[in-house]
């Protein structure tokens, strides 16, 4: 039985967990991007759902949301994702994941990045400082109790963290992509820079949860093994047809069953969403 009940958690720190990371895994200054897709003040929130044995359950939800500032006279984007679980569901489970990205305005190379993931009594912190100059990343990670981690990596080309590359990928031409393409790109996580793809499967029709449909992008991504996600299999991603290139469905399966994301509103949106069905 108790083995039964960690896995239920796994699932749905996995839920809330891929909400965060669904779109993070392209990279910075792929070819056909086009202008920007989003303006500061954007929101949009996703409800985070999983599958345990033919059952859904509603765990949580995420928000995605982006800003300006300024460090050093320097204008810099300033993106969030701030994930829960909600008050039901924290007698069971509870987690409450931070990340936060600042980005160079004009050119869109990172600055800054922090992710803090707090599930029931595990905590972590990574912690990425980007240098221009040496091209060199300066890490910070503390797990737990134990001792933190400092590191210097080498910064490679077009590699981004996390949440910026979440913005930066909606700056993609989707249109530009034949049916079944494949995209190679870099990303760091975890301390490390991995090598991944996904492959692009060309225009569908998708409906939410609350009945809104939109036509839509669709892309498999290869997923990293771990913890949560099985080695080999694949998350499904669908993105407005439209200039907002908004996420609108994440789906992927894990260790003890699936997990969706659904977009329940979004705010301040820099376009028009031409790509809803009415």
């Amino acid at each position: 039985m108790r083995r039964i009940k960690a896995k239920k958690h796994s699932a749905l720190r996995a839920a809330i967990f891929s909400v965060l990371l669904f779109n993070a895994f392209f990279l910075n200054g792929q070819p056909g991007k086009a202008q920007t897709a989003f303006v500061p003040q954007e929101q949009l929130t996703y409800g985070a759902y999983y599958n345990w044995h033919f059952i859904w359950i509603n765990a949580g939800e995420v928000i995605f949301s982006t800003d300006t500032v300024k460090v050093n006279e320097k204008k810099m984007w300033h993106f969030s994702a701030i994930g829960k679980t909600y008050k039901a569901y924290d007698f069971f489970y509870t987690v409450r994941d931070t990340f936060i990205s600042r980005v160079n305005f004009s050119n869109f190379e990172p600055d800054y990045f922090i992710r803090k993931v707090n599930h029931a009594k595990s905590s972590t912190v990574h912690e990425y400082q980007f240098n221009d100059g040496a091209r060199k990343i300066y890490s910070f990670i503390k797990r737990e109790d134990q001792p933190f981690i400092r590191d210097t990596l080498v910064w490679e080309p077009t590699v981004s963290d996390m949440l910026n590359t979440v913005y930066d990928f909606r700056n993609f031409n989707f249109d530009g992509l034949k049916k079944n393409a494949q995209v190679n790109f870099k990303m760091l996580v975890d301390n490390k820079t991995e090598d991944l793809y996904f492959r692009y499967r060309g225009e569908e029709v998708v409906k939410t949860r609350n009945g809104r449909k939109f036509h839509c992008h669709h892309i498999i991504i290869r997923l990293l093994g771990g913890d949560f996600f099985p080695d080999g299999e694949y998350m499904n991603v669908w993105f407005t047809a439209d200039q907002n290139r908004i996420p609108v469905k994440v789906e992927t399966e894990i260790l003890v069953g699936s997990v969706n994301a659904i977009l329940t509103n979004v705010e301040h949106i820099k376009y028009p969403l031409t790509s809803e069905i009415h």
